[in-house]
């Protein structure tokens, strides 16, 4: 029979082993809760990745339909009159395009109360046989009525004659009279077509329309408003065709639109995942001039990586252990014999778990060794800690890496643009600084001369409190992507190359017959205008052409970094320019110009495509006047600046000029792509600098370009202008050139010739001590 003092013992020994199971599984749950909450993160995490690729597909998709109509739009404009051979041309590639969602694609036209039968008299002999215009209102001030259409989605019904200007749904009409009124591609709310009508309310979707304004030139140097291209677009066609991939997506999908003044569901998307849809996101997307909101909810088990089971493993491993180690104190203190046998149980159970972890761990190295990406973790200290298979076989090294600097070491890698990559730069080490590394290209070179190319990511790993305690990072191989990606640009280039030779034929043969008939006095002046415009569209065709390729070089060509001497480049662009530009003789300045670091190619371009829009963008009869000039940055770049006093930026276009195809002036008669800007821009970014255009105080713009400086410049203290040469000194108009011991150079003057005339229309560029005329 135990005594008092056993008693006392036996009941301190329970307290303690309760104590210690009780704070065991505590710190367990604890443990499977943290592992719950990373998991959801990275769900989450998954999501806002998936909504941002689900997002850029659908405005990608719905830049296809906008500019689809501006096109039509454009290839209808600048013409006598709209006809029906002339709109089937222009919507001819449209029909081909494949456009989901897309109903027809339209031509209308406004006419006035009064003038119905007229009009319907000039469009029939434009083409539109059988036309019969059906006003709804016959009070109505004006009528908008649909001429020309061309069905999109396969069905056989016409909108001919229909007028939608007093629409029960009154959606249409602002967008038309929106375009109009703007003079831009307008994107109406949501509302029912008047197409649908007849279709069945649970069958009907909800839908917009897109239309662009259409000028016609009646005769040269006059624009009048003609009427509008329109295009259907089926709400929930669209939204299911653009995210067609081939392949299920679990998340669901949401488009929201304004719906009669108010945010509603305009179309949805089922994902294929099932189960409560407790992770949501949102996006918004540009389309024209609206803004549509995309949402997103999808099951988080949906998308985490990690087993759903793994927090609960963990907390019920944690908190056998934590019973076992009780159990252990408890035999311990009750007795020898007792605790021998409890011993023996609890090892038994320790081993029983160990394997459960072991063959956790393992299952967790086995799914890591499955991925066809390179996955490498590290510690704080850079130490490696896994490498899963695929690393393993590309790293092709000693059998145990000891540090990331070893995987620097000994693969050689480079960055995209041929630069090597450093040990401290290496994307885990760089994670290791808080300095997350997203889809960054680097290049490794093989021993047998293959060239692979890898898109690496890299984070930090913290543990709860916040703390920095390794990284990881994956890559994988996108040599084949890459490889196609230039196989496509190469195919562009030849295109566009073979697209050249017949243009210049048609071009030149033109021009023969040009010279050929003006002295043919049975011609009219409408012949003659006629075979103008064929010789301009070609040009402009040609201008296109050499811009695409322009562009598809700046995006994809190879850099060729080297000091760069700005100043002979701008003085050689300047000289081109004027040896081809007719009077009033444009005035350029250009002041003593900071060396860079950058490909000399693509730089002449930036310039040259700078110089000659403020030289382009000047009003009629006036001499342009610009201001190239640069400045030394304190981090060490230098900052180019070409000023202008020509016909500025309209507000609210100076951030959307750099984007491909944007004019800031399409109705004012300037020539161009629209493409010239974007070019500049990629170039720009591509040597990691920036650009951007201001208002120049006194008129004009002023485009500000950031470059690397050249190898051996010093960084200039407070930003100092190494283009002080360039501004004159008020007192004596001496330049302040004369005090660096360069010259400036300006454009514009005629110099003498050697017997001593000044040649008439022969632009040179000569020293000059005459200041920037442009205010800065």
């Amino acid at each position: 029979m135990p005594t008092g003092r056993t008693r006392t013992w036996w009941r301190g020994a329970t307290v303690l082993a309760v104590l210690v199971a009780v704070a065991g599984i505590v710190f367990a749950l604890a443990v499977g809760g943290i592992v719950a909450a990373g998991q959801r993160d990275a769900a989450a995490e998954q999501l806002r990745e998936r909504t941002n690729t689900i997002a850029t597909r659908l405005a990608a998709e719905a830049r296809r339909y906008t500019d689809a109509v501006s096109l039509v739009a454009a290839s209808l404009s600048n013409r006598p009159a709209v006809t029906a051979p002339e709109f089937s041309t222009a919507v001819a590639p449209v029909e081909r395009m494949l456009l989901p969602g897309a109903t027809t694609i339209a031509f209308l036209a406004p006419v006035a109360r009064g003038d119905v039968a007229d009009a319907q008299r000039r469009w029939r002999a434009r083409g539109a046989t059988g036309l019969s215009l059906r006003p709804v209102d016959v009070a109505a001030p004006e009528h908008y009525f649909y001429v020309f259409d061309a069905p999109l989605d396969g069905s056989a019904d016409r909108m001919a004659g229909a007028d939608v200007s007093t629409s029960t749904e009154p959606e249409p009409v602002h967008a038309l009279r929106g375009a109009r009124d703007g003079r831009r591609l307008t994107v109406s709310d949501a509302y029912w077509l008047l197409s649908d009508a007849d279709v069945s309310v649970e069958m009907r979707q909800l839908s917009f329309v897109v239309t662009a304004p259409v000028f016609s030139a009646p005769e040269p140097g006059v624009r009048e408003f003609a009427g509008w291209v329109l295009m259907g677009l089926r709400g929930s066609d669209f939204l299911t065709g653009a995210l067609d991939t081939g392949g299920p997506e679990p998340v669901d999908v949401t488009l929201r639109a304004t719906v009669r003044g108010a945010r509603a569901d305009v179309a949805s998307l089922r994902g294929s995942a099932s189960g409560d849809r407790d992770l949501t996101g949102s996006s918004q997307i540009r389309v024209g001039n609206r803004a549509w909101t995309l949402h997103f909810a999808v099951p988080a088990g949906a998308l985490q990586s990690a087993r759903a089971g793994v927090p609960m493993v963990l907390a019920t491993a944690g908190s056998a252990v934590s019973v076992c180690a009780a159990a252990l104190i408890w035999v311990l203190a009750t007795g020898r014999a007792r605790a021998r046998a409890r011993v023996e149980a609890a090892t038994r159970e320790l081993r029983a778990s160990a394997r459960a972890v072991e063959a956790e761990r393992a299952y967790l190295v086995q799914v890591l060794d499955l991925l066809d990406l390179t996955v490498v973790t590290c510690d704080a200290a850079g130490r490696v800690v896994h490498m899963n298979r695929t690393g393993r076989s590309r790293f092709d090294g000693p059998d145990r890496v000891l540090h990331v600097r070893d995987t620097i070491e000994h693969l050689g890698l480079t960055r995209a643009d041929g630069t090597p990559l450093t040990a401290a730069d290496a994307p885990l080490l760089r994670a290791l600084r808080d300095e997350p590394v997203h889809a960054e290209e680097i290049v490794r070179q093989l021993p047998d001369g293959a060239v692979r190319r890898l898109l690496t990511h890299a984070r930090a790993l913290r543990d709860p409190d916040g703390v920095i305690v390794g990284a990881v990072s994956c890559a994988y191989d996108v040599t084949s992507l890459r490889e196609r990606e230039a196989e496509l640009a190469a195919f562009a280039g030849i295109v566009a190359h073979d697209l050249k030779n017949p243009l210049a034929m048609v071009i030149g043969y033109v021009d023969l017959l040009l010279d050929d008939l003006a002295q043919n006095a049975e011609l009219t002046e409408e012949h003659l205008r006629t075979l103008g415009r064929v010789l301009a569209t070609g040009r402009r065709m040609r201008g296109l052409i050499d811009d695409l390729l322009g562009m598809a070089h700046a995006r994809d060509g190879a850099l060729r970094p080297a000091d760069v001497d700005l100043r002979a480049l701008a003085a050689e662009v300047v000289t081109e320019r004027l040896a081809t530009t007719g009077a009033p003789v444009p005035q350029v300045y250009v002041g003593p110009l900071a060396p860079v670091h950058g490909d000399a190619g693509m730089l002449r371009q930036v310039i040259d495509n700078l110089i000659g829009n403020a030289i382009k963008y000047t009003p009629p009869g006036r001499a342009a006047r610009v201001d190239v000039t640069t400045t030394r940055l304190p981090d060490g770049r230098v900052r180019l600046e070409v000023a202008d006093r020509g016909i500025g930026i309209p507000a609210g276009h100076h951030g959307q000029v750099f984007n491909d195809f944007h004019r800031a002036h399409p109705a004012d008669g300037y020539a161009g792509t629209g493409l010239g800007l974007s070019i500049c821009r990629r170039i720009v970014e591509r040597h990691g600098g920036s650009i951007h255009v201001e208002d120049n105080p006194g008129g004009g713009s002023r485009f500000c370009v950031t470059l690397p400086a050249a190898a051996g410049e010093t960084p200039a203290a407070g930003g100092t202008s190494a283009a002080a040469g360039g501004t004159s000194a008020a007192a004596g108009g001496t330049s302040a050139a004369a005090a660096t011991g360069e010259r400036p150079v300006a454009a514009g003057a005629n110099p003498p010739d050697e017997s001593g005339q000044r040649r008439v229309n022969a632009p040179a560029i000569v020293a000059s001590t005459e200041p920037p005329t442009v205010m800065r």
